[in-house]
C-alpha cells in the first residue's frame, strides 16, 4: 500500500523543507480529480490526506474525499473517463471506486463535527498536485472532525496537527513583529 505524500514540497511550519515526495497521485488518480474537475463534481479531500497537504508531520495510507452529492451521475462519468468505475453502493457497502490505482481512495459519507458540505466548501484551501486541483480541508477543521468523531485513532493524530496550528501561529507572530 502506499503512502500519501504530495510533490509540492511545502516548508513546513515547523521551519524546514517537510518532503511530500511520495504523495504524489498515482496516475489513475491524478486522471480520475482531472476528471472530477473537468465535470464540475464539487469534493473536499479531508482527513490526514489533507493535512499532510497542509504541512502537518503526518502520514497517511489513503484519501479521504467527500463529495457534494454521491448519487451525482458526473461522478460514475469522471470514474469511467480516467479508466475506472463507480461503484454507487448498496445495503451496508459503502460507495467507492473500482479499477487499477484506485484503491486509495476512501468515500466519505458522514464527516462527523463539520457543517453543511456548501459552507465546508466554501472554507476549502486550492492546492495542485501533479497538476491538478484540489480542494482541502484546512487543518481546524480536520481537526473539529477528528475530536467529534472520537475514534481513538482519530484523537491520538489530534497534537500533531494542533502542534501545527501552533507552529503557524507563532510564526504568523514573528513575521508581523
Amino acid at each position: 500500500m502506499r503512502f500519501a505524500v504530495s510533490s509540492l514540497n511545502p516548508r513546513s511550519d515547523f521551519g524546514a523543507v517537510f518532503h511530500v515526495d511520495d504523495f504524489a497521485l498515482a496516475p489513475a488518480e491524478r486522471r480520475l480529480f482531472d476528471a472530477l474537475n473537468h465535470h464540475q463534481v464539487r469534493f473536499i479531500i479531508l482527513g490526514m490526506g489533507a493535512a499532510l497537504l497542509e504541512g502537518a508531520p503526518v502520514a497517511t495510507q489513503d484519501l479521504d474525499v467527500w463529495f457534494e452529492h454521491v448519487d451525482d451521475e458526473r461522478i460514475r462519468q469522471a470514474a469511467t473517463d480516467a479508466g475506472g468505475f463507480w461503484i454507487s453502493g448498496f445495503g451496508m457497502q459503502p460507495p467507492a471506486f473500482g479499477g487499477d490505482g484506485l484503491d486509495r481512495i476512501d468515500i466519505v459519507l458522514t464527516a462527523h463535527g463539520l457543517n453543511s458540505f456548501d459552507r465546508e466548501y466554501e472554507g476549502t484551501i486550492s492546492h495542485t498536485v501533479d497538476g491538478v486541483s484540489l480542494r482541502i480541508l484546512p487543518l481546524e477543521r480536520i481537526i473539529a472532525t477528528k475530536r467529534a468523531t472520537g475514534r481513538a485513532k482519530d484523537l491520538a493524530q489530534i497534537p500533531a496537527l494542533e502542534a501545527t496550528v501552533a507552529a503557524r501561529a507563532a510564526k504568523g507572530k514573528d513575521s508581523s513583529s
